[in-house]
């Protein structure tokens, strides 16, 4: 072989690509034949066999780039106006494809949390580069709360609407509801207390639960909440009516029959005082 056509050869880039190639992978061979000789775990080989390939990998890369990397700059002035071009045509998806990376790389929410994007609820079903899948939830819901409804959102729109992960509500939230009665003689303050032991009884059954979950989301959001003890409070609306507001954290499946339980209570107190009222002033006239 003529020593020009030797020199032309090792100076070559396709032939010094060739060889950084076999070098990066013979390494990449004795790395992994070392691990597997080695006395570890085989959930730490695994591990450390994983790590090395993706070195490798990466190492591929960057040698392919640094040999080619002349060519590659040129190549990338040649069509930066096609580039242009395609980006102005292809604007929405590249934005969608920027918020997917930005949603993974926040981590704030995965598959199966329930999150608000904007003015729409539900429970992640999929997600991928381009949109969120959301089965729809009702936010004034309870139970399950599913309105059965698919929603598609496009992940551009993490840049322009909030997002709120709403996944501690999914078990237990914070149901609060009123109770609206025309004043009259019976003292409102009289069925506050009769109404705060009532909702003793019926969430006695979950209060260590919600303690215990309460203080979970505490820890994890870093915020201090009121807790799981139930609170009544008396006000008066325009119309000079007596309402009652109970707040309760409890299990999201339970709230519609405390809700119903609480209202019984209130009632059954009411129209008690009513009678006994009544039959005092019978007594007297």
């Amino acid at each position: 072989m003529k020593p020009e056509l030797l020199q032309h050869i090792l100076e070559s880039k396709l032939f010094i690509t060739f060889c950084v190639i076999v070098v990066i992978l013979l390494l990449r061979g004795f790395a992994t034949l070392a691990i597997v000789r080695s006395g570890w775990a085989k959930a730490d080989k695994r591990r450390r066999i994983n790590t090395v390939h993706n070195l490798g990998n990466l190492l591929l890369v960057i040698g392919v780039i640094a040999v080619w990397i002349t060519e590659l700059r040129e190549f990338a002035l040649s069509i930066a106006a096609f580039s242009v071009a395609i980006v102005l045509a292809l604007r929405e998806v590249v934005q969608c494809l920027v918020g997917g990376l930005y949603q993974a790389n926040m981590r704030s929410f995965t598959v199966g949390d329930w999150v608000k994007v904007g003015d729409q609820f539900g429970e992640v079903t999929d997600s991928d580069w381009l949109s969120t899948t959301l089965l729809e939830i009702d936010p004034h819901g309870l139970g399950n709360g599913y309105t059965g409804t698919t929603l598609y959102i496009p992940n551009n729109a993490f840049f322009t609407q909030p997002v709120k992960n709403l996944n501690f509500k999914r078990r237990y939230i914070e149901h609060s509801f009123s109770i609206t009665r025309e004043s009259g003689k019976v003292n409102p303050f009289e069925a506050k207390n009769f109404i705060a032991e009532r909702l003793k009884e019926h969430c006695e059954s979950f209060r260590e639960v919600a303690e215990r979950y309460c203080k979970l989301i505490e820890n994890r959001m870093g915020v201090e909440l009121a807790g799981p003890d139930a609170k009544v409070c008396i006000t008066s609306n325009e119309l000079g009516h007596d309402v009652i507001t109970v707040t309760v954290f409890c299990p999201r499946e339970e709230a519609t029959n405390i809700e119903q339980l609480v209202t019984e209570d209130f009632y059954n107190f009411w129209f008690e005082k009513t009678k006994e009222l009544e039959a005092k002033e019978n007594d007297k006239s």
